[in-house]
């Protein structure tokens, strides 16, 4: 097999599963089931879904044993996701963190016109209407977008602590580098979510390239770190104003 194969993602899949598989037996390996997540008070499931509700978005999560999937949806459009694994022996593997970008084309959509109508003046004002109502809504989508990249960063840490099969205890991910520019706003917005550099691009060894199917920068975060650091942020987004009126969440800092 060539190195041009072992990195295709249809080719390293199965080999990660058959060595998380080789590896999930209690009995053989014990010592990777014994970490428990500690019993601080950070942020839960139930408190993620009332931010999200908060920002007019839902979370949807797809698991298979220590594989998930996350989305988070606005209505039918899917606005972004993340997956990954949890290891047995304690690391969790970010496979993507994605966030769709807002551009003109969410805010100005072309409208449809009805030609069965009698009623020209009242077709206009009809459409008129509709596409201000959704230049509206995904205006306002794009004024809180960048909570949604850590909705979906918070929800790993909370699936990690109540549903995943084993606990992990820190997370690792690779901010790929198909092109300098995106890489590095990759890695600065990974570290703004509190995420350390590990290796860099050329530190990467054949078998980083095989496990992530590219190269990048390798970044890492303890578990408990990362969900005491944004467990106040969300928890104060799931919360309406005291004052009477709801918070002003575009003007708020993530």
């Amino acid at each position: 097999m060539t190195r041009r194969e072992m990195l295709r993602p249809a080719t390293r899949l199965p080999l990660l599963l058959s060595l998380v598989c080789s590896l999930s037996s209690k009995r053989l390996f014990p010592c990777f089931f014994q970490s428990k997540p500690t019993q601080a008070d950070f942020i839960t499931s139930e408190e993620l879904n009332q931010a999200a509700r908060r920002l007019n978005v839902e979370l949807r999560e797809n698991v298979a044993g220590p594989w998930y999937q996350i989305e988070l949806y606005s209505g039918d459009r899917q606005l972004g996701k993340t997956s990954g694994w949890a290891q047995p022996w304690g690391t969790l593997h970010l496979e993507t963190i994605e966030v769709r970008r807002f551009t003109g084309y969410w805010v100005s959509k072309p409208v449809k016109k009805e030609e069965s109508s009698d009623d020209p003046k009242r077709i206009e004002a009809a459409a008129a209407a509709t596409e201000e109502a959704e230049r509206q809504q995904y205006a306002d989508i794009s004024k809180v977008a960048r909570w949604f990249g850590l909705l979906l960063s918070v929800a790993i840490g909370c699936w990690n602590r109540e549903r995943s099969p084993f606990y992990c205890k820190e997370a690792v991910l690779l901010a790929i580098k198909d092109e300098e520019k995106q890489h590095q706003r990759l890695v600065r917005y990974y570290k703004g979510l509190g995420f350390r550099k590990v290796k860099d691009p050329d530190e990467l060894e054949i078998q980083d390239q095989i496990i992530w199917g590219g190269e990048g920068t390798m970044m890492r975060t303890g578990a408990d770190e990362f969900m005491a650091k944004w467990t106040p942020v969300v928890r104060q987004l799931a919360q309406p104003e005291r004052s009477g009126g709801e918070k002003d969440l575009s003007s708020s800092e993530p």
